[in-house]
């Protein structure tokens, strides 16, 4: 195997580990995996060109990862609909900022907000 093959071999079993990570839920293995496909993706970017040779080997394993990556893009979804419906059934719906609270809505910029009881 060649370096260009290498590097897409990498970068499907980093998507590969980022899909399995997702579907646990595993955060310290999804970082972990993270850090795998940012090598993955920096090896793929140095390469100028594939020997003929090669191609059939590497396209195989570009399909391998173009699935990897449909699964972790599933995963991701659900997770986020996940995420989505446990911050609602806290009462916390996405119109809550980073620290839960509810954004001020009405006043902008120090003006007032005038409001009838």
């Amino acid at each position: 195997m060649n370096a260009a093959s290498l590097a897409t071999a990498r970068l499907r079993a980093s998507l590969d580990a980022i899909a399995g990570a997702l579907s646990s839920p595993d955060l310290e293995g999804l970082l972990a995996a993270e850090h795998g496909l940012a090598s993955a993706l920096n090896e793929l970017g140095r390469i100028r060109c594939v020997d003929p040779s090669d191609r059939s080997m590497m396209c195989e394993e570009i399909a391998r990862a173009r699935t990897a990556l449909l699964r972790c893009r599933i995963f991701g979804s659900v997770l986020d609909d996940v995420t989505q419906a446990t911050l609602v059934a806290q009462g916390r719906g996405p119109d809550y900022n980073r620290n839960g609270a509810r954004p001020l809505r009405g006043i902008v910029g120090g003006g007032r907000l005038k409001a009838r009881m």
